[in-house]
């Protein structure tokens, strides 16, 4: 008796069991079903500028040093470890077939990592009689239609390496730091975290990006003497660093900014293990973002024997509009004012540096006040009501994800 019952209770075990194995098998059948097909086509250059020599001069010099063991040069070979690995929920990633576009289907939704801009900047701190490097890298990641070479999706991110040194920085060593950390396991980890947090689909209804970047001949008073030379290159960091920001905080994707962007504009990729360049059309967005860069001030706060107390402040205009209906959502002028303390009598202050940085603040301060407004913060950057104007930001924001 107890034999017969243990066996129906074994046939039930086994039963059940075969069942949840069954059901299992299904679930992660169907979430593979409704991830979309992805083809990773490797790390790229946008060739926005005059010259990558110029303005990705570090990572040019990199990319030369070949990995032996996967035979294709060491970022992108660190980029793909860590793409084969990650864990992407709305996406199904094929990487077996890298910069083999003829085996790509019609219509193939492909991903890049696209270096857009990469700046370094040192300081000599009279306090620690130190150098102080950084170096800063902004980067897209890129969905298109390889059919027509038409761009889907683009989520802009950025990230900053901090160095000291007792001497100034020559190349070599900023190279090797920036090496270090391009191998090391840090800096590409979020990569699966960042496209998680975006619906990426093969068509948005509507979209939204920095369309005109403006900067008045005051601001370029208190910016590199190279500013005007290199004005495209300025206005694309300043709408990368909005952009990066107003993503981040509304999990939104950005169309990029190219310099006097209109309907027809595109975006040159040229993939680092190849010299082919592939143009990428960008689409017009359907809300415009405009940002006047008006000027900077320094002000001496408070002195004291050992250091001097400024206040770093930066004067912007911000306007939100949706011209194919002539409406326009926000139109204001902010201001954000930094406190930074500087050792006496350091003479090399980097001014620009600390601008930038109060810039970062005041977009970061800008793209979080959408979601929810601070009345400390409204009242230090505008004398105006904007809270209304704020909540309509992010109705917009809702029609773009």
């Amino acid at each position: 008796m107890l034999l017969i019952v243990f066996k129906k209770k074994f046939i039930i075990f086994i039963y059940f069991s075969i069942i949840l194995i069954f059901s299992f098998q299904f679930s992660n059948s169907l979430a593979t079903e409704n991830k979309i097909k992805v083809f990773y086509s490797g790390f790229s250059l946008s060739n926005t500028y005059e010259s990558n020599e110029s303005y990705a001069k570090f990572t040019v010099d990199l990319i030369q040093e070949i990995n032996p063991e996967t035979g294709i040069d060491i970022i992108s070979s660190k980029l793909l470890s860590t793409i084969k690995n990650a864990k992407f929920e709305n996406i199904d990633i094929d990487i077996n077939n890298l910069l083999d576009f003829s085996k790509y289907p019609d219509e193939a939704i492909v991903m890049s990592l696209a270096l857009q801009h990469e700046e370094f900047t040192e300081e000599f701190n009279f306090a620690t009689k130190k150098y102080s490097g950084f170096y800063d890298a902004y980067f897209q990641i890129l969905f298109y239609d390889f059919s027509d070479k038409s761009l889907i999706a683009s989520i802009p991110f950025d990230f900053e390496i901090q160095m000291l040194s007792n001497n100034s920085f020559n190349k070599k060593k900023i190279l090797s730091r920036i090496k270090e950390f391009y191998l090391s396991d840090s800096l590409f980890a979020d990569l699966d975290t960042i496209v998680n947090e975006f619906n990426i689909k093969r068509k948005y209804k509507t979209r939204i990006g920095v369309t005109k970047v403006e900067i008045l001949e005051k601001a370029f008073e208190e910016m590199p003497p190279d500013a005007e030379k290199y004005l495209s290159s300025y206005k694309n960091l300043i709408a990368q660093t909005f952009s990066k920001r107003l993503s981040k905080h509304h999990n939104v994707a950005i169309v990029p900014y190219m310099e006097g962007q209109a309907t027809g504009k595109t975006m040159k990729l040229r993939f680092v293990q190849t010299d082919k360049v592939y143009s990428i059309n960008l689409p017009n967005p359907d809300f415009h973002i405009n940002i006047t860069l008006r000027g900077f001030k320094r002000v001496l706060a408070k002195t004291s024997a050992v250091e001097d107390l400024y206040y770093y402040g930066s004067f912007l205009d911000f306007k939100i509009l949706q011209p194919d209906l002539n409406k326009i959502y926000f139109n204001e002028s902010l201001r954000g004012v930094t406190q930074i303390k500087i050792p006496k009598d350091q003479s090399d202050i980097n001014d620009w540096r600390k601008y930038y940085y109060n810039m970062e603040i005041l977009f970061d301060n800008f793209s979080k006040n959408i979601n929810k407004s601070n009345k400390k913060w409204l009242k230090n950057v505008t004398k105006k009501k904007i809270s209304k104007d704020l909540k309509n930001l992010k109705k917009v924001l809702e029609k773009v994800k």
